[in-house]
């Protein structure tokens, strides 16, 4: 492990009053589990009496949702501030909401946001819960939530400790940390379940952290990115992070991926001789394929007889549009869908667990971080903009990956 030493990292905080009038709620208890997971970010959730948002904090707006139900501020520390009206109220398509700023606009305390109409919300949506989330909650060293009723514009709800003072690209200062030499030991490789263990591990962490094979470098924060380098059993890879904490977060994470992020299977490969490295982690031959519809060429497990059926699994397609002509009902459409999946994957999740199969249970959650992947999101997105349906985006994301490793 070799290490640059930079000037230590500084802390300040950051203090949000009440954007509502109304008795706060720790966000885990939130009847949605987007929420109380923490999938968006750590927070505070509120029960409104009142039915105007206010600027909780001095900022920018970053980010209104097409269906006016939630907005983003963003701090001079670089803090994103997520302000999400009700649950599922995304389905009104802003029906009940009248936002008073447009990206772009600089903010102050107390500044009005968006009005809405409590009463239609309450009869439409789930609830009228309004959660306060940081979307860049890694950013975050310590959570100080209030509790009991708070009035609007006056009382603090949360105070955040960041590290970096006020420069928003804190997690970039400090030392520069870069792990030995690891051999990936997982049968298959990187699939989804390690990827989603390895981001979620770094989420513990402040620091940038990325994963390096060769050329190939990818956000490891990403499940996606750490996919698309196609990391495979043998194969090399070196961790790099930079941050006040980058040491920490290299010595947990790269023992994490030697011995293979807990995957059942993965035993550690200890790096050979120069000499003989090549021979030993070369990629295997490839197996003959049958070209004949009616056989199939399998791979022996163990040594021995079984007899039972054999059962021919095929890929469903599904035909998309690839054209769409509303960019903004497109973004609806795949956020309500991917909402929607999120849901039905943590219902499985509870329900393999309650089964008593609390292993099993865990792949879940590698289906979720595919759902929150930033950059598989940032492409999506990128994609519906340039006049690609929300389907089309989500199922051909690899067109518009960029040429060159993400960022």
């Amino acid at each position: 492990m070799t290490t640059v030493q930079a000037p230590p990292t500084k802390t300040s905080t950051v203090v949000l009053v009440a954007p509502l009038s109304g008795q706060l709620m720790p966000i885990d208890q939130v009847p949605d589990p987007v929420f109380a997971q923490k999938m968006v970010g750590d927070g505070i959730s509120i029960d409104p009496i009142s039915q105007v948002l206010l600027a909780p904090c001095n900022g920018e707006i970053v980010q209104i949702h097409s269906a006016n139900h939630a907005v983003t501020v963003k701090t001079a520390e670089g803090i994103e501030v997520l302000m999400h009206i009700g649950i599922d109220t995304v389905a009104l398509k802003g029906q009940g909401f009248i936002p008073k700023v447009k990206v772009g606009d600089r903010v102050k305390t107390g500044d009005i946001l968006v009005e809405f109409d409590a009463d239609y919300v309450a009869i439409h949506a789930r609830s009228l819960l309004t959660q306060i989330v940081i979307t860049n909650s890694d950013r975050v060293t310590e959570f100080r939530p209030a509790t009991g009723m708070v009035n609007a514009s006056r009382d603090t709800i949360l105070e955040l400790v960041i590290a970096g003072g006020a420069s928003a690209g804190a997690a970039e200062v400090g030392p520069t940390v870069t792990s030995q030499a690891i051999i990936i030991p997982n049968p298959v490789g990187l699939h989804a379940r390690p990827s989603a263990v390895l981001a979620q591990l770094a989420k513990k962490y402040e620091s940038t952290i990325r994963l390096h094979r060769g050329s190939d470098s990818a956000n490891v924060r990403s499940v996606v990115g750490i996919m698309g380098m196609e990391v495979n059993r043998g194969d090399t890879v070196t961790l790099e992070a930079t941050g006040a904490d980058a040491e920490a977060a290299i010595a947990e994470l790269a023992e994490a991926v030697r011995t293979g992020l807990g995957e059942e299977g993965a035993v550690p490969i200890e790096a050979a001789p120069a000499s003989i490295a090549q021979a030993e982690v070369s990629a295997p031959a490839p197996r003959p394929r049958s070209e004949d519809p009616n056989i199939i060429l399998g791979v022996s497990a163990s040594a021995g007889l079984a007899v039972g059926n054999t059962y021919h699994c095929q890929r469903q397609t599904i035909q998309v549009d690839e054209e769409a002509s509303d960019p903004n009902a497109e973004h609806r459409k795949l956020e309500k869908a991917i909402d929607q999946a999120l849901l039905a994957i943590e219902n499985l999740r509870a329900k393999v667990h309650g089964q008593g199969n609390p292993s099993k249970a865990a792949i879940f959650a590698a289906h979720q971080e595919l759902l929150a992947d930033p950059e598989l999101l940032d492409i999506a997105g990128s994609a519906i903009d340039k006049g690609k349906s929300a389907a089309f985006a989500w199922q051909k994301p690899t067109l518009f990956w960029p040429t060159s490793s993400p960022s």
